[in-house]
Parts: structure tokens; sequence; C-alpha cells
């Protein structure tokens, strides 16, 4: 343990809700050494590449496309459609 850099950090009021969330988290040092190296390197550390965000996007806008499209089928033909008089007799029941 003596190999260890340490540093002793405090949170203004303003960042209370950052102080607490790092209280829930088991191995705050890893956490926060992750997110300043993330920070550092302009997020070239992401765990997801640039190819995973272009296949999910694409998935996404594939299914708003098949839901648009669902949208705005015609409706299918009625293979016997109800006579005038049979209307006539639902209109007048209901």
């Amino acid at each position: 343990m003596g190999n260890r850099n340490r540093l002793s950090i405090s949170f203004k009021k303003e960042y209370q809700h950052v102080y607490e969330y790092l209280i829930g988290i088991s191995n705050k040092s890893d956490f926060i050494t992750k997110a300043v190296d993330a920070y550092i390197s302009g997020g070239k550390h992401s765990s997801i590449s640039h190819e995973e965000v272009r296949i999910i996007v694409a998935e996404i806008l594939q299914s708003q496309c098949n839901t648009a499209q669902t949208l705005i089928q015609p409706a299918p033909s009625l293979e016997n459609p109800i006579s005038e008089e049979d209307a006539e007799l639902l209109s007048q029941l209901f």
C-alpha cells in the first residue's frame, strides 16, 4: 500500500449530489480515476465504438421506418363486403 498516491478531496454544497453518488460506489478510487482519464482523453476510452453507435442508430431508424410503413398501409379489401341493406339495418340498431 505504500506505493499508492493518496489524495483527499472535498465537495462544495453545489456538488452535494456528486458526493452522495460517490458514497454509494464501492471502489471510489477506480471510478474517479476512470472518469478523469476519460475526460482527459476526450472520451477516447469509451466502452462503445463508433461502429456500434452506427449500428444502433441504423436499427432505430429501420424500426421507425417499419412502424411508419405499417401505419400508412391501406386497409385490406374485404372479400365479402356488407350489402347496403345490412348497413342500413346496423345503422338502425345502433
